[in-house]
């Protein structure tokens, strides 16, 4: 059977620079080298005349005796009788890559580079690989997020109803997440199972709120006291105190106990801010509403 043209079977032609001739080898080996096409005889045949044909054309005499006188010029050294082995590499890709070439895109390249790409789909049947990470949103109330409290959930892992018991740790924020190592999907031929990761989302507080390690609460305090000032209980969580509210003060008005706020994973501790909130009675009595307007004509009077 005669033979292909050389310069055909790699694609390229007869003014094509040793550069553009690897070039193209690489582009055909990587497509039909039989470790990526098992047991296709095809794909190993259009290796194997790449293959001879860049070696042709890759040595400088060489292609000087093809360009001259064409596969005739090798039927009686040898050159024709090439033959394919699936051992290494260095065998596979002759001599001229056993040393870094410039070229391919304008990157270095030698047979190691080759050996890498390769490796995986050479032993990938058999390569053990780590499960996959499975990752849900485990929303949280607002004081488990802050004092921290033990769960247990149930997820759906690997096709069936994991329960799970975690442990919120007290001060975690959203977005922060809690890994339990191999709790997630399955390894591949005895590698290691994945993780599972719980990222919280905390639900919503009545009265508090938080920002970063400063917990904001709101207290309603009816407009006599904040008028004429006085002192009021304020209940956070497990802490207690007495706030002595001035005289005067203001709707919206904050006042910080510090080192009473959030402590972190890290052992970071905020302050307290305490926020006003006037109340407004709605239902007054003749005597409430006889008492407002004498103070409304106190008021007026006190203006002129």
């Amino acid at each position: 059977m005669s033979k292909q043209d050389y310069y055909r079977v790699l694609g390229v032609s007869k003014a094509s620079s040793n550069q553009e001739i690897k070039k193209a080898y690489k582009k055909l080996a990587m497509k039909y080298h039989p470790d990526k096409n098992p047991d296709d005889a095809v794909s190993e045949t259009k290796f194997k005349n790449a293959k001879e044909a860049y070696e042709v054309l890759t040595d400088t005499d060489k292609r000087q005796q093809y360009d001259d006188f064409g596969h005739d010029s090798f039927v009686n050294n040898g050159q024709d009788g090439h033959r394919y082995s699936q051992g290494g590499f260095n065998d596979m890709f002759g001599a001229g890559f056993r040393q870094r070439e410039r070229g391919f895109g304008g990157q270095s390249f030698d047979a190691n580079d080759f050996e890498s790409m390769f490796s995986q789909a050479r032993g990938g049947r058999n390569r053990t690989q780590k499960g996959q990470d499975k990752e849900f949103v485990f929303t949280v109330d607002f004081v488990d997020a802050v004092q921290g409290a033990e769960k247990v959930v149930e997820l759906p892992v690997n096709g069936e109803t994991k329960k799970i018991k975690v442990k919120i740790p007290a001060g975690i924020k959203d977005g922060e997440k809690i890994r339990f190592t191999g709790k997630g999907g399955a390894g591949v031929h005895g590698g290691a199972a994945g993780d599972l990761l719980l990222t919280i989302a905390t639900r919503k507080h009545e009265f508090l709120e938080r920002e970063e390690n400063d917990l904001i609460y709101t207290t309603v305090v009816d407009m006599v006291t904040v008028a004429l000032g006085g002192e009021i209980e304020v209940n956070v969580l497990d802490k207690r105190f007495k706030l002595k509210v001035p005289a005067g003060t203001q709707h919206g008005r904050k006042f910080k106990i510090k080192g009473k706020g959030v402590t972190d994973r890290k052992g970071v501790t905020g302050d307290l801010f305490v926020q006003i909130k006037v109340e407004i009675p709605q239902d007054l009595s003749e005597q409430q509403r006889s008492l407002l307007e004498q103070f409304k004509a106190l008021k007026e009077i006190s203006t002129l």
